[in-house]
């Protein structure tokens, strides 16, 4: 089978798009996992908080 620089190109870009894919991932995942942003409880918690201030 003769591989001619289409099928190289086409190789490299699934490539990096799987890349990219795996990357997103695992970014979303320490996101989630991370304590900087608050959960959907507290969330909730502080629009409470919010609503009795006004």
């Amino acid at each position: 089978m003769d591989f001619d620089s289409n099928d190289f190109i086409l190789v490299l870009v699934v490539l990096v798009i799987a890349i990219l894919v795996r990357t997103l991932f695992r970014a979303g995942k320490e996101i989630n996992s991370s304590d900087k942003f608050p959960t959907s409880k507290n969330r909730q918690d502080s629009k409470k908080n919010d609503e009795n201030t006004l």
